[in-house]
C-alpha cells in the first residue's frame, strides 16, 4: 500500500533512526565493550540516593533540576543562570541547537564524529558546515578557525569522539578567540573530559567567564550513571536562558532519581579518580597488548581506544562479529563514521584486558583458531 504523509509532517532523509545492539537490551554473559560505558559502575554513594529517591517515584522532580542545578554551579564557581541540566548530553546538543537555530550563517561541526550534533542540527533547521578531521591526529584546528569566521555557532568534541584525541589548552584558547572574532558561538562537548591528562588536554571551563563558550559534560562516562540520562551545560547566560525557556515544552525532563543519583556522584569525588585511575591503568595496558597484536592503535584522553583491525573494512567487520558471536566481546564498528576498518574499544576493568586480548588474537586470525 502507498502510503502518504500529511503535508504538515517535516521529512528528515538524511536521518536513520539509531537502533542500539541487542545486546544494550541484554547485557548478559557478554562484555560490553561497544558503548564507551565504565565498567566500575557508578559510586555506591549515588546508588544509595538513587535508591532513596525511588521512594518518591510518585512525586514529579525538580523543574529546573534542582538540587543538581544548584551543585553544578557551586562546584563550577557559576551562577545558575550559566547551569542547565537535560535528559543525557543528547538532549542538551538537541536545546543548544533549537535555541541557535535561524540564523542566516552556518552552524560547523567536524566530520566523522558523534552523530547526534548533526542530527539535532537538521532537525533546528541548521545549515551545516562540515570540516574534515586531520586524519587520525583528529580535530583540525586550523580548519575549524577558518571555518568560523563565516559561522554563528562552532561545535566540537574534545576529547573527540571516536578517535580519543584532545585539543590542548593553548589549542582551545586559539579557538576560542577564532569564534570570538567571527562573533559566533563556541560549544565544547566534553563528555569525556574526566579521563584526560590536563597535560594534554584543554578544557572550555577558563573560559567561561566571556561570552560565546558554552561546555557541555555528562553523568554518563566517568560517573558511570548512563542508564539514568543526566547531562548539563555550563556557560554563556545567555544560551542557557534560551535554552531554559525552550525547555518549558519539556517541564520535568530529568527525573528525579537522576538528579538524586547525579548529587552524591558529583559529591564523591573519591570514587571519581578511583575510576579514573583504573581507566589509565587498563588503557595503558591494552595499547601495549594490542601493539603485541601488531594492532595498531591511538593514543586517547578517553575510556576508549580507535584500533585500526584491518585495512579492509570486511575483514575488521568478520573480527568483530567474531568477537560477539564466538567470545560474548562487543566492540564498535567504526565504518559508519568514516573509519572503515576500525573499532572503538572502551576501556575494560583492568582484569579483563588479557582476556579481551586473547579473544582479538583468536579473532584475528580467522575461523577455526582457538584463543
Amino acid at each position: 500500500m502507498e502510503r502518504h504523509t500529511a503535508g504538515a509532517v517535516r521529512e528528515f532523509r538524511t536521518l536513520t533512526p539509531f537502533r542500539a545492539s541487542p545486546v544494550a537490551h541484554d547485557p548478559r554473559d557478554v562484555l560490553r565493550l561497544a558503548l564507551s560505558e565504565n565498567p566500575l559502575g557508578a559510586s555506591p554513594k549515588a546508588m544509595d540516593a538513587a535508591r532513596s529517591a525511588l521512594e518518591h517515584a510518585h512525586w514529579y522532580p525538580h523543574s529546573d533540576g534542582e538540587p543538581l542545578r544548584g551543585r553544578l554551579a557551586a562546584h563550577y564557581g557559576l551562577s545558575g543562570h550559566q547551569v542547565i541540566v537535560g535528559n543525557g548530553v543528547d538532549e542538551i546538543i538537541l536545546l543548544v541547537a533549537l535555541a541557535t537555530s535561524g540564523a542566516d550563517r552556518p552552524t560547523v561541526i567536524t566530520a566523522n564524529t558523534f552523530a547526534g550534533y548533526a542530527a539535532s542540527l537538521e532537525t533546528a533547521g541548521h545549515t551545516v558546515t562540515t570540516v574534515p578531521l586531520a586524519g587520525a591526529d583528529g580535530i583540525d584546528l586550523h580548519a575549524v578557525c577558518e571555518a568560523a569566521r563565516d559561522a554563528a555557532c562552532v561545535v566540537v568534541c574534545n576529547p573527540h569522539n571516536p578517535t580519543g584525541t584532545a585539543l590542548t589548552a593553548d589549542q582551545i584558547t586559539t579557538l576560542v578567540e577564532a569564534c570570538a572574532d567571527a562573533g559566533a558561538l563556541l560549544v565544547l562537548d566534553e563528555a569525556y573530559a574526566e579521563f584526560a591528562d590536563a597535560r594534554c588536554f584543554g578544557s572550555g571551563l577558563p573560559h567561561l567567564g566571556r561570552p560565546g563558550v558554552v561546555v557541555l559534560r555528562t553523568f554518563s562516562k566517568a560517573y558511570g550513571l548512563a542508564g539514568l540520562r543526566c547531562g548539563y551545560a555550563l556557560g554563556d547566560a545567555d544560551l542557557i536562558a534560551a535554552m531554559t525557556a525552550i525547555r518549558t515544552a519539556l517541564p520535568y525532563n530529568t527525573n528525579r532519581v537522576a538528579l538524586a543519583a547525579a548529587v552524591a556522584a558529583l559529591a564523591d569525588q573519591e570514587h571519581l579518580r578511583t575510576v579514573v585511575d583504573a581507566c589509565t591503568t587498563a588503557r595503558r595496558e591494552l595499547r601495549a597488548k594490542l601493539a603485541d597484536l601488531g594492532v595498531e592503535s591511538l593514543p586517547s584522553q578517553t575510556n576508549f581506544v580507535l584500533a585500526r583491525l584491518s585495512d579492509h573494512a570486511e575483514q575488521a567487520g568478520r573480527v568483530i562479529a567474531c568477537l560477539a558471536e564466538r567470545h560474548g566481546i562487543h566492540i564498535r564498528d567504526m565504518a559508519g563514521l568514516g573509519f572503515a576498518g576500525w573499532a572503538r574499544i572502551s576501556v575494560p576493568r583492568p582484569h579483563d584486558v588479557p582476556p579481551l586480548t586473547a579473544a582479538l588474537r583468536s579473532a584475528l586470525a580467522g575461523p577455526g583458531a582457538t584463543g
